[in-house]
């Protein structure tokens, strides 16, 4: 977690932005402190609305099954 502006920044928080009057939603991927610096930084994906799509849990289970055999 990072904090931007007061604000708590998760792993997978969705957010909109508006830069240069176009709309934008971004995902937090991950934070990390830099090594040299020591600054935070932050992973983000900007996503189109018009690919995002949401499923539920079960769904994602069906499309994609966790392998029952383990090494």
């Amino acid at each position: 977690m990072v904090c931007f502006g007061g604000i708590r920044l998760n792993r997978g928080d969705l957010f909109t932005v508006y830069m240069e009057g176009i709309m934008m939603t971004v995902c937090v991927i991950a934070s990390y402190k830099e090594e040299y610096s020591g600054e935070e930084m932050v992973i983000l994906a900007v996503i189109n609305q018009d690919n995002m799509v949401h499923v539920s849990r079960e769904e994602l289970e069906y499309l994609f099954p966790r392998s029952k055999l383990k090494h």
